[in-house]
């Protein structure tokens, strides 16, 4: 595992003592379900779809619209289709809820202490999800001979979700890519690696962190030689345009170390990492906080940039 992932509970040790329990049974959970007119949505290993399909399509057969994945305190799911954005799912407690919600939490779930959807992704890259660049622009995962996720690993410590592209064609190029996200329990970070067959080290793409629509404050830290890029976010949304009055605060972060980082840039949705491989290979790190779900913890964007750069510090 990587170095990161290991050493970040001494980081959480100091910052981010009062979420973390001492709770032996806390666990992690990953989920893939096809939707079902008779409600009962079963839980399936893996999907593929042959790249001719819908996009909409392949989005409504899955309940929840993609596989999901969470630890104890934020919960993630990438949609399955040509955005393949990452979505977050906040939690009030510390606890496994995606069983449960699927991510489509209620009033009900909610009087019971349980958290919901906090993202509107809109036409961003959202929660540090991988993207193509096109004329310097982030473009989607549109042409493809197929595309799938599967469950990898779903515990008891680690959870492992794969998405994948065959024959991706973006920018005169063909690309077998593979997109794997492993959390551990106890965490709210992500590794994300891509694996990207058929690109060159010249090939640019890109990841990031979305501007929140109220309130939006952000941050861009270009990578040094001794310290890794970062992007991140503060402010408040609507997850659900047909309730307004659910508002959720959100905290992204994520970190592209230095040997994979083109440069950072902003448009007007998002704050991009622009990001190539080295030998057909990317990683990088995305982090999250539902700070008006949680009673503990960042209260302010100082509060939380403060700790994703320490965070940030111990990627290599």
């Amino acid at each position: 595992m990587s170095r990161p992932l290991a050493l970040l509970p001494l980081l959480l040790a100091c910052v981010f003592t009062s979420l973390v329990p001492n709770n032996a049974d806390a666990q992690v959970y990953a989920q893939l379900k096809l939707r079902d007119s008779s409600k009962r949505y079963p839980k399936i290993n893996q999907i593929e779809f042959p790249g001719s399909a819908s996009t909409r399509a392949t989005y409504d057969a899955i309940y929840g619209h993609g596989a999901m994945w969470e630890s104890e305190y934020i919960a993630f799911r990438i949609y399955m289709d040509h955005r393949q954005s990452i979505d977050l799912y906040g939690k009030k407690h510390p606890q496994l809820e995606l069983d449960s919600t699927n991510f489509y939490s209620n009033a009900n779930w909610m009087e019971r202490g349980y958290g919901e959807d906090i993202l509107y992704a809109g036409q961003s890259v959202a929660a540090g999800s991988f993207r193509g660049l096109s004329n310097g622009k982030p473009a989607y995962i549109e042409e493809v001979s197929a595309r799938g996720q599967r469950i990898v690993k779903e515990g008891p410590d680690t959870v492992v979700v794969e998405v994948w592209d065959k024959d991706w064609k973006t920018n005169g190029k063909t690309i077998q890519m593979r997109q794997v996200y492993t959390m551990l329990r106890g965490h709210r970070d992500v590794q994300v690696d891509i694996y990207l067959e058929g690109a060159s080290d010249t090939d640019i793409f890109c990841t990031g962190a979305q501007k929140l629509e109220m309130e939006n404050e952000g941050i861009m830290l270009p990578s040094t030689k001794s310290n890794n890029s970062l992007v991140a976010s503060w402010g408040r949304n609507i997850p659900e345009k047909g309730h307004p009055e659910l508002i959720e605060g959100v905290g992204i972060g994520v970190c592209v170390p230095k040997q994979y980082l083109e440069k950072v840039q902003e448009d007007d949705l998002n704050y991009l990492c622009l990001i190539h491989p080295v030998n057909g290979h990317i990683r990088y790190y995305l982090a999250a906080y539902a700070w008006m779900q949680e009673k503990d913890g960042f209260k302010t964007s100082k509060e939380w940039f403060d700790w994703l750069k320490k965070w940030s510090d111990l990627i290599n």
